[in-house]
């Protein structure tokens, strides 16, 4: 009768864990508690079987008791693990909604950071390409418009393109100060040397019939450029 009644218990204790894993609503902070009170259940249960065990005068009923005894262990176990995995479970859902906030707010400042950037280059592009429309003036107004369109297209999408019709050489604009403004034109807003030596030849190809290997060569350096444009800024 005794083990009957101990059986039940631990039966009934290993429904209960069922039911709160499974199809109970309860929230975690229940869950955690229920199993703290099965396993304090367990340890009453495991200390009235090792009192009784004593008494027991036969090996196969302290045997059947033992039995009993460890799985009544188990149970006590098995309730302070889904309590420790529950809490477990709660720290790591947490943690995850705190790292998705996270990974959105940063996404967020890399948006905005991206986008005044992108404001920023447009602005620079801008800038630079009203200052170089400023320095070929001196070409008709045909020639003028088609040079531009091939700024544009170099300093927007990086595609050098030839001028609609053929740039004739000026007097009023030599190499040098051709390859000065171009230079430091599209330098500013980050193009490489090789690229704006391309854009030269290709746009400018009266100015320079020897090819790109010989304006390399007679490209002024960056600093150069650079100092120039800023004495020029300084004298306005």
């Amino acid at each position: 009768m005794t083990i009957f009644i101990l059986v039940s218990i631990l039966l009934v204790a290993a429904l209960a864990i069922a039911l709160l894993l499974g199809v109970s609503p309860a929230s975690q902070k229940v869950k955690v508690r229920a199993m703290y009170v099965g396993a304090a259940h367990m340890l009453v249960v495991a200390l009235i079987v090792c009192d009784y065990i004593d008494a027991l005068p036969d090996f196969p009923s302290k045997f059947r008791f033992h039995t009993v005894l460890i799985l009544t262990i188990t149970v006590g176990y098995l309730c302070i693990s889904i309590a420790f995995m529950e809490k477990y479970n709660v720290l790591k859902r947490k943690n995850r909604i705190l790292e998705n906030a996270l990974t959105e707010k940063e996404q967020e400042k890399v948006s905005i950071l991206m986008e005044r950037q992108s404001e920023q280059q447009q602005a620079l592009q801008k800038g630079e390409l009203e200052w170089f429309a400023g320095k070929i003036k001196m070409f008709s107004e045909e020639e003028q418009k088609a040079i531009l369109a091939s700024a544009y297209a170099f300093a927007e999408h990086d595609l050098i393109l030839p001028p609609s019709i053929t740039v004739q050489p000026n007097e009023m604009c030599s190499q040098q100060e051709l390859m000065y403004c171009v230079y430091s034109a599209f330098s500013n807003i980050g193009k490489k040397r090789s690229d704006i030596v391309s854009f030269l030849c290709q746009v400018f190809k009266a100015y320079f019939p020897a090819g790109e290997s010989s304006v390399s060569k007679k490209m002024p350096g960056l600093d150069k450029v650079k100092e120039r444009r800023e004495k020029e800024n300084k004298s306005k």
